[in-house]
């Protein structure tokens, strides 16, 4: 009788096996559903960069890949490359605008930078905390009108208008974005020998990847309670 019970028992040794074997395989378990997140951010990443060659189309390429960024965390369906270039398309005039305005303000900061040897030391560290609070708020509103062009139809005036209503009505979550995006910068420039593999595959997604997780509420916020805008005046969703 020890041969039948082992030979009745087999079958369902079979299926428990069969059953943890498409389980590993289900697409929508946790380990395909990260890889899948993983693959999207590094063909995301690297079509952002290519559209960043020409450095005056970086705006818009930041725009359409925040619009890639927000269907990502919103659970929705993501097709890269076409959803990507839709953006980059619609909103490339009013995002080179912001683009080149952010340009100068850096510009400005490199030569204030390089001007510090001529100052006395009480006059460098004003020159510094004036340039640490020019950076910081020019990233933070920067990013919120990046965030705006590629989910509403906004001029780019609008755009930054909205931008800093946003970045001071959230700021808890302006700061965070902020200290990501310049935190992640630093550790790029200091150790980019090393880091280049994975700038080049998630440099700009994986941190701009964890700011839409910040910046998604707000934007379920102002649409569960808008008509029309941060709270009026967005203009239309797209």
């Amino acid at each position: 009788m020890a041969p039948c019970r082992r030979s009745c028992e087999l079958p369902g040794a079979v299926r428990g096996t069969e059953a943890d074997v498409k389980r590993f395989f289900n697409q929508n378990n946790v380990f395909f559903r990260f890889m899948g997140i993983l693959f999207d951010l590094i063909e995301l990443n690297l079509i952002t960069l290519i559209f960043c060659i020409p450095v005056f189309t970086a705006g818009a390429a930041f725009v359409a890949m925040h619009y890639v960024l927000w269907h990502m965390v919103r659970g929705e369906d993501s097709y890269i490359a076409m959803q990507f270039w839709h953006s980059f398309k619609d909103n490339w005039k009013n995002a080179t605008v912001i683009w080149f305005l952010v340009m100068i303000v850096g510009l400005i900061m490199w030569v204030d930078v390089h001007a510090m040897g001529e100052l006395s030391r009480s006059g460098r560290s004003l020159l510094e905390v004036i340039l640490i609070v020019v950076a910081l708020l020019t990233v933070s509103v920067a990013e919120y009108a990046f965030f705006l062009l590629s989910r509403y139809e906004n001029t780019a005036i609008q755009a930054l208008t909205n931008a800093g209503r946003l970045a001071l009505g959230f700021l808890p979550r302006t700061l965070a974005m902020t200290v990501i995006t310049i935190g992640a910068a630093v550790l790029y420039a200091a150790y980019l020998v090393y880091l280049l593999p994975l700038v080049l595959l998630l440099g700009f997604t994986l941190p701009q990847y964890c700011c839409a997780w910040l910046y998604n509420p707000i934007f379920k916020r102002m649409e569960e309670g808008r008509k029309g805008g941060p709270e009026s005046g967005a203009g239309q969703a797209r």
